[in-house]
């Protein structure tokens, strides 16, 4: 029995371990359902499918659900930080750096941004 105890702690340390080094990942991220919209953050599953507005968003818990209800174009809408746009969540390309993800209208500024971060990220 204690080795069980054990057995099933290693478990759950070993996948949040997993889940954390996923999260820190930097890069694209091709799979928006790996990214919770309302906390801007790569998740290491997928999270919850959220329809608005006839587009499908992603959050990470059921409290999402009401953040996007109560504040849409908080939650919604991003700036890409290349081309100092708006840009829909549901519509952009992705790129995360340590876990945090940011939105881009097109390919070509996901790419520009990935070249130099740090030109791009406030201090």
């Amino acid at each position: 029995m204690r080795l069980r105890k054990l057995a099933s702690a290693s478990l759950l340390i070993l996948s949040l371990l997993v889940t954390l080094a996923l999260a820190a990942v930097t890069g694209n991220v091709d799979k928006k359902e790996y990214v919770c919209m309302m906390q801007d953050m790569v998740l290491g599953k997928a999270g919850i499918p959220i329809q608005f507005a006839g587009k499908t968003y992603y959050g990470c818990c059921e409290m999402c659900k009401e953040k996007i209800k109560n504040e849409p174009q908080k939650y919604t809408q991003a700036t890409d930080l290349v081309s100092r746009k708006p840009v829909d969540k549901a519509e952009s390309f992705i790129y995360s750096v340590d876990g945090t993800a940011y939105y881009f209208g097109s390919d070509a500024s996901r790419k520009t941004f990935a070249a130099n971060p740090k030109r791009y990220l406030k201090k």
